[in-house]
């Protein structure tokens, strides 16, 4: 069996931080006020910046959690992408920070003097429920007025948004009862959506669980594409690389380029090697892992499922389920 390796970047970006204000119920890292309020220190990112030149990758953008939590720590950022020649496509923010129309345009006019170019502001009914459309709009108008160029990711949501009061928030519940509980497929079929992290929850009564027996019997020989796929990377504050869209797993930046240690990387190489059902069978045997009969929507609430036994059962065997405070948020 050959060795897992990640050995080129495509396009990807940095998560600065994964404190967010809002806990939105399709996030896939989790993200929350309850995360830690760490942020990315200027070396650590022109670390992560280099590594990430030398694999191929020719500009990043900056995700999260909400980066603009910590304007000193994203400046930091940005500072240290100008220094190492990584080109930022956009910064994403969800308009949670946003209070003053003022402050928000000289925030981000500073910013923009910083190496800050465009903003991503994500517009969507799981965001309305932790921020309010006037925020959303107010960082809209003053990025326009800064001269930040401005990407609405999600802009037709906007319609569905209006419905309700723009000066408070509106739990997703809200919006069920208001569109009917076919909403989830609907938001679905108007848009991607990588079923991992929170979405889980939020899209199984549309999408429905299956039992592990024909998870297992459906899911691929093994997980190698996903894991080394690259074309949405993302490089953490802690120094990790989040193998594909796989939240919750994790390997040294320092490691990519080279084959992984089976050793040291149990469960990625695992996964790379037998697939899911490799992973099942080695958490049962080794941990007693038994599947829910609740059952799975893929494979990849599976995979999930199991690495969040494998954390609360206190697993040392490697560094892979980071950063820990994923499988301790819900």
């Amino acid at each position: 069996m050959s060795l897992l390796v990640v050995s080129r970047l495509r396009a990807g970006g940095v998560i600065p931080t994964y404190q967010c204000q809002s806990a939105c119920p399709h996030c896939l890292y989790r993200g929350g006020p309850s995360r830690a309020a760490e942020y990315l220190d200027r070396e650590t990112a022109g670390t992560l910046f280099a590594k990430a030149l030398e694999l191929g990758a020719t500009a990043m953008h900056v995700g999260g959690g909400e980066p603009l939590a910590d304007p000193l720590g994203l400046a930091g950022v940005l500072a240290a992408a100008a220094e190492t020649g990584m080109p930022i496509e956009y910064v994403e923010t969800s308009g949670s920070w946003y209070d003053d129309p003022d402050e928000a345009r000289e925030l981000l006019a500073e910013l923009r003097d910083m190496g800050l170019s465009r903003l991503l502001v994500s517009i969507s009914p799981m965001h309305n429920g932790f921020v309010p459309l006037r925020k959303t709009l107010g960082v809209l108008e003053a990025a326009r007025l800064a001269g930040v160029a401005v990407l609405p990711w999600q802009e037709h949501f906007l319609d569905d948004l209006q419905v309700f009061d723009p000066d408070t928030t509106h739990p997703f519940r809200e919006y069920l009862a208001k569109f009917g509980p076919d909403y989830p497929a609907a938001i679905l079929g108007r848009t991607w959506i990588h079923q991992g992290g929170r979405a889980f929850d939020l899209f199984a009564p549309v999408l429905g669980r299956r039992p592990v027996e024909a998870i297992l019997a459906a899911a691929s020989p093994d997980c190698r594409a996903e894991l080394t796929d690259t074309g949405h990377f993302h490089l953490d504050l802690y120094g990790d690389y989040v193998p594909g869209l796989c939240s919750g797993l994790a390997l040294r930046a320092a490691d990519l380029g080279a084959p992984l240690d089976p050793e040291r990387y149990p469960i990625l190489c695992t996964l790379a090697g037998s697939g899911i059902q490799g992973l099942f069978d080695y958490a049962a045997g080794l941990e007693g892992y038994t599947a829910r009969a609740e059952g799975y929507v893929n494979k990849c609430e599976l995979c999930q499922d199991i690495r969040q036994h494998l954390s609360c059962r206190g697993w040392f065997e490697s560094t892979e389920l980071a950063p820990a405070e994923f499988y301790a948020t819900p």
